[in-house]
């Protein structure tokens, strides 16, 4: 299944995507799926979701690498699980301390 939201920005970010879709051979979509994909790993995109930030809440880490182009490129992209990482994660969880009578185990 895709997510297909509707996006509301002022005219010069439909400007400046225009500019991009007629440079490129990337649609629309494709370039704001960069645009995410890539501002998850920028600390500038990090160090402003912070200002917002709820307090008490950690904002996430993406769960897609840098190198993974194909998430942002393929509209039906779908994660290949690599199985040595998923087979070390259940040999050697990672325990953490109690956390207000909630114990968390990964």
């Amino acid at each position: 299944m895709v997510y297909r939201p509707t996006v509301r920005y002022s005219e010069d970010f439909r400007e400046y995507i225009d500019q991009i879709f007629k440079s490129t051979h990337l649609d629309r979509n494709q370039i704001l799926r960069l645009a995410l994909f890539v501002a998850a790993h920028s600390n500038e995109y990090k160090t402003i979701l912070s200002k917002y930030k709820k307090p008490d809440v950690l904002i996430p880490s993406p769960i897609w690498r840098i190198d993974e182009e194909s998430m942002w490129r393929d509209n039906n992209y779908i994660r290949q699980v690599d199985s040595s990482v998923e087979n070390e994660i259940k040999e050697n969880p990672i325990r953490l301390k109690d956390q207000g009578g909630i114990k968390l185990v990964f």
